[in-house]
């Protein structure tokens, strides 16, 4: 998961960067707040949502891919049931996909382990302002649809359909008044956060499910990838700060 979030970790690095360079610039000129972010920030929000569901399929075939050794009746019920390859299950990794799969092949449904912390703007809740930022949780069937908005925008901008936009989503994706698909950077960082939070509370499901021995262990390179600040203050976080060996202060 490090070297597949990898790409949308250094978009993101670049949108911090870039709107730094632009506070900084007001602040010369004696302007007050960081200004508002040019078109290429919107380009680059994309950016990150699209490299984050690319990496949602890659560890999904991968984690369903380890487990299978490791449970006997993990079989597939017919051979075009397959897990990776150009007839892989997730090539789109949408929820219904991701049950499908897991349920196929560990009889495991991954939805009541979902559990989202994320950052809502009020305006996405129908309450205040766009630019004012608080937290939101998604759980079970929401949390599920959350994650099938998040892959529905990769899907919309990878293929340009402009048969199956989105649904606005409070915390991944608005749509203008013209239904054009709206992404910022708060969106971004949850599409980061939320791929992290998945992968943990999925792989600690699949792990209880077909009763895997032993202990999860944080390692360096999480850490040099900033992996603990993706997961502060998440479900998913306490899950790793109570049970890995070696866990930081999350």
């Amino acid at each position: 998961m490090i070297d597949y979030m990898s790409d949308a970790q250094r978009i993101n690095e670049v949108i911090q960067e870039r709107l730094q360079q632009t506070t900084a610039s007001r602040r010369a000129k004696g302007k007050t707040g960081g200004g508002q972010p040019g078109r290429q920030h919107s380009s680059l929000n994309r950016a990150i949502v699209v490299a984050a569901v690319g990496a949602l399929e890659a560890f999904n075939e991968d984690l369903a891919l380890t487990a299978q050794p490791l449970d006997p009746q993990a079989t597939p019920p017919a051979a075009w049931y397959q897990i990776d390859g150009k007839n892989g299950m997730v090539q789109t990794p949408s929820p219904y996909n991701l049950r499908k799969l897991y349920w196929t092949f560990f009889r495991y449904d991954p939805t009541p382990d979902w559990h989202w912390a994320v950052e809502v703007s009020p305006a996405e809740l129908g309450t205040g302002s766009a630019w004012r930022i608080g937290a939101k949780r998604y759980r079970g069937k929401e949390a599920s649809s959350f994650l099938d908005a998040m892959v529905k925008v990769r899907h919309g901008f990878a293929h340009q359909d402009k048969a199956q936009k989105p649904p606005a989503y409070a915390g991944i994706v608005t749509l203008t008044p013209t239904g054009r698909i709206s992404i910022h950077s708060h969106h971004a960082a949850n599409a980061l956060s939320v791929l992290l939070q998945f992968a943990i509370l999925t792989t600690h499901g699949l792990a209880d499910r077909i009763s895997v021995p032993g202990r999860f262990r944080w390692s360096a390179k999480m850490s040099t990838a900033r992996w603990q600040d993706l997961l502060a203050e998440t479900p998913a976080g306490m899950i790793v700060r109570s049970n890995w060996k070696n866990a930081p202060e999350i």
